[in-house]
């Protein structure tokens, strides 16, 4: 996947997670976990499998991945905290789908052999795919490959979205400024923060 076309739409998405007293608490134990981390929502291998994915949509470049900023850990905890429980069951279901597929498609036994060139030919299937591929799948939602379109859809916008609430993300590479003061409005986002994105830190 391109780095800079991931990040450009990290802006532009439509769904985002609310910053709640929840998430915020969900942010510090993320930070002060040092040791294993062991997941509350998915097993060990859909853990895994997650992580890998989360890793292809924010690699490891000049800034650090989603593996090393904990992005991980943050979605397993999100999951638990916030979700209702017909979607816990909804994620749960498209991940192991998502397991299936790429198993009937490589010929493996099981989650732990699928590889980083195995997700990343199906994020390329699916999140590059054409106006009139998503279309069909959109009309077909209870296909296999419906499921595991919007499965990705979904992952992408959760990933995105914890890398713009990750504290390093705020304060490293977004516009930050931890005690903000004047209100100006109409001004060019070029000239006053060189393009970035405002941090919600």
């Amino acid at each position: 996947m391109d780095r800079r076309k991931v990040l450009k739409k990290i802006g532009c998405g439509s769904a985002a997670i609310v910053v709640s007293p929840q998430i915020i608490n969900i942010l510090h134990s993320c930070k002060s976990n040092v040791n294993k981390y062991s997941p509350f929502f998915f097993t060990g291998d859909q853990y895994q499998f997650v992580s890998k994915i989360m890793e292809l949509i924010i690699p490891k470049t000049d800034i650090p991945g989603a593996i090393e900023l904990k992005l991980p850990e943050f979605l397993d905890n999100y999951i638990v905290v916030v979700m209702n429980q017909n979607d816990k069951e909804t994620i749960l279901r498209r991940t192991n789908n998502f397991i299936k597929l790429i198993l009937n498609e490589t010929k493996k036994n099981n989650s732990m052999e699928i590889n980083s060139d195995d997700l990343n030919t199906q994020l390329k299937k699916y999140l590059l795919a054409g106006n009139e591929q998503t279309e069909s799948w959109e009309k077909h939602p209870k296909s296999l490959e419906s499921e595991v379109y919007n499965y990705l859809i979904h992952i992408r916008s959760l990933t995105l979205n914890a890398f713009r609430l990750n504290e390093y993300i705020g304060e490293k590479v977004l516009a930050y400024d931890p005690i903000p003061g004047d209100r100006k409005v109409c001004l060019d986002l070029k000239k006053t923060t060189g393009g970035k994105r405002w941090s919600l830190l």
